[in-house]
């Protein structure tokens, strides 16, 4: 334990009043924040309906996914989907991640009623694609069962994020271009689908 104040901590007693007035603030604005992102990922929902695309999103973790109708099952569940998280501040959220992340899920699969499983089918999704496409979506975390394939954003830094919350239509910007990047995979994933057999 330390015996000591450094400089910081100086700084911080000298200004007492300040520093919890400040941090009051920033706790609020936090509040604001989850406000501004649930209304901007309301917008994006609804925009990419116009794509015959369903979306559902959750402001607090952040995070939206998508899917088409096809990968849905008879109740309008997604049995595979694909997932953007982690595009807010991380003191947003805490356990958040450094970078947006971007993933193909199939923890759903058994819902789609096929005879193979999600481990089949995210095996046969990688091994349809091309090296180029596998090797930029080929995550260290995939899993073949649940999160076949997968990315994070590192081009998108913390100040980058801060700036995303900050402007909404910057955020549903950001959003589409990775849902319109998510498509690229939109192919294979349709003709490894076809590939599978229902019960």
């Amino acid at each position: 334990m330390a015996s000591r104040y450094n400089d910081v901590d100086l700084m911080i007693l000298k200004r007492w009043d300040e520093v919890a007035a400040l941090r009051a603030s920033f706790d609020e604005l936090l509040g604001r924040m989850e406000g501004v992102v649930e209304t901007a990922l309301q917008k994006v929902s609804t925009a990419v309906s116009e794509r015959r695309l369903s979306a559902g999103f959750d402001a607090k973790r952040p995070s939206i996914w998508f899917w088409k109708h096809d990968w849905e099952t008879r109740k309008k569940e997604p049995g595979i989907y694909f997932q953007l998280f982690d595009f807010a501040p991380t003191e947003y959220c805490r356990g958040g991640k450094e970078h947006p992340s971007m993933w193909f899920m199939t923890d759903d699969f058994s819902k789609l009623k096929m005879r193979e499983s999600g481990e089949d089918f995210g095996r046969a999704l990688r091994t349809s694609l091309p090296h180029e496409l596998l090797q930029k979506w080929n995550h260290e975390d995939s899993d073949l069962s649940e999160s076949p394939l997968g990315r994070e954003c590192t081009e998108s830094r913390e100040s980058d994020r801060v700036r995303l919350v900050a402007d909404p239509d910057a955020l549903g910007k950001f959003i589409i271009e990775r849902l319109d990047e998510f498509m690229e995979l939109d192919r294979a994933i349709d003709e490894t689908l076809q590939k599978m057999t229902h019960r």
